[in-house]
Order: structure tokens, then sequence, then C-alpha cells
């Protein structure tokens, strides 16, 4: 009987134990969320006939957008990992030579008419993305970056920015948010004048 009574307090102690050490597992595994940036002052303006996540060909154009081709992919999931489908990621970016295609942007030179400046992109069921785009220059004092949205149901959730390694160690202004890690993907040479990079989007 008194054996019994002992068990009983064991258990009773260590369930509760038990319990708070699952919490504080699921606690640890939760996502950080990818920070907020600022949106620039370069967003779009003008709706262009073209928005897919094809950037380095125009319709109605033959050419090719000049500089080197950026395969990005990524997925999009929540705090807990989760997929997330039928997300829209809007991106725009700078050509090679640092210029937007925007009427505010001063950059001197002719834009690249072959190359599409801005795109979106839908999530598939695996919550996963994909652009043909190409490397963005950089400008000073800024370092080589990609603008990007992401809207769910119709409303924007997220606007921040993709940074890349290398730039960072050239840079004095990275952010406006000191986690810079979880806005960084690494620029991976896939073969002659080709890039990739992936990047995941927390939300």
């Amino acid at each position: 009987m008194r054996k019994n009574r002992c068990l009983k307090t064991l258990i009773a102690t260590l369930v509760p134990l038990f319990c708070l050490a699952g919490q504080l597992v699921f606690a640890e595994e939760l996502l950080l969320k990818t920070p907020a940036d600022y949106e620039g002052p370069f967003y779009p303006v003008t709706r262009q006939e073209d928005i897919d996540n094809d950037l380095v060909h125009v319709k109605g154009q033959v050419g090719v957008a000049r500089g080197d081709i950026l395969n990005l992919s990524g997925i999009v999931v929540n705090t807990r990992g989760e997929a997330q489908e039928n997300v829209i990621i809007e991106i725009w970016q700078t050509d090679p030579q640092g210029r937007y295609k925007h009427p505010g942007d001063s950059t001197p030179d002719a834009r690249d008419p072959n190359f599409q400046y801005w795109g979106a992109a839908i999530t598939g069921p695996d919550g996963t993305y994909y652009f043909k785009t190409i490397v963005p220059g950089a400008y000073e004092p800024r370092p080589a970056h990609i603008h990007f949205k992401v809207m769910k149901a119709g409303k924007v959730i997220l606007t921040s920015q993709i940074y890349f390694k290398e730039s960072f160690r050239e840079s004095k202004r990275f952010s406006l948010t000191p986690q810079t890690e979880l806005q960084t993907a690494e620029l991976k040479k896939a073969e002659k004048g080709e890039f990739q990079a992936y990047f995941r989007i927390v939300i």
C-alpha cells in the first residue's frame, strides 16, 4: 500500500516536469520571423503589363536582360515551420548598374529594356517560390539587395529586403534591423554568368 502511494507521488511530481520540458522544447523549435525592413523610395509606381517570376525576359521584347543571371528560390513558412501556400511574393530591384525603374531614380544612363525590374510569384502547396532575375547592382552607401513584399489573402504582411553575404563585407550600412543574418542569402556560382541563392521567409 505504501509502495503504491510512493509511486503515485512520484508520478504526480514527474508528469508536470515532463509537460514543462515538452513546452520548452516546443518553444525552442519556433522559428524567428523574418524581420521587416524599409520599403525604400523606389517601390514601383507604374503598373507594367508583364508581372511574373521571370525578370530576365520582358513580354514583347526579344532580348535578354544584361547581367549575371540569379536563380532565386526559397520557401515561405510560419514560425512552426509549416509551409504557406498561395502566398504572393513581389520583388523589385536594381539592374547591374544600380538603377531602379522608377521616375524618382536619377541614376544616369538608360535602363535595360529587357529587364523587368519588378516581378511576382505565388507559393505552391509546399510553400516554395522561384524567381529568375539578375544579380542586383549596389549603390552607395547600400550593399546589393532585393526588396520584397509578402501578401496573404490580399493583405501585405511583410515588407523587407534580401541581402547577400559578400555584400555585407564591403558595406557600412546594412538594414534597419540588427538581425541581418535573417535577411541574408548566400550567393553561389552555378555556372558561367549564372548564380543561385536560397532564401527562407518566416511569417
